[in-house]
């Protein structure tokens, strides 16, 4: 059965910094994405957290950033794939 999602949400994908360690946030994020239903895929040196079902860009940021550590400065957000 398909999750649903809040009206007006999309999702959006957030990678964070190349060669960004996690360090001791790794179980909180892994936590946070378990919970919330985002995918952790690592692609080299980079880590993208994808599904992140939000309303805008930067809530999104926020939403990862705080879990991984980060400034929301740091994170880029992918807007909008299609569900």
């Amino acid at each position: 059965m398909a999750k649903k999602h809040p009206p007006g949400s999309e999702p959006f994908d957030v990678t964070l910094p190349d060669g960004f360690d996690l360090g001791d946030r790794r179980a909180e994020l892994e936590a946070a994405a378990e919970q919330a239903g985002w995918t952790l895929e690592r692609d080299g040196a980079t880590l993208i957290v994808r599904d992140v079902w939000t309303d805008n860009e930067d809530h999104a940021a926020w939403l990862v950033a705080t879990r991984a550590g980060l400034s929301m400065e740091r994170v880029t957000v992918w807007a909008g794939r299609p569900d």
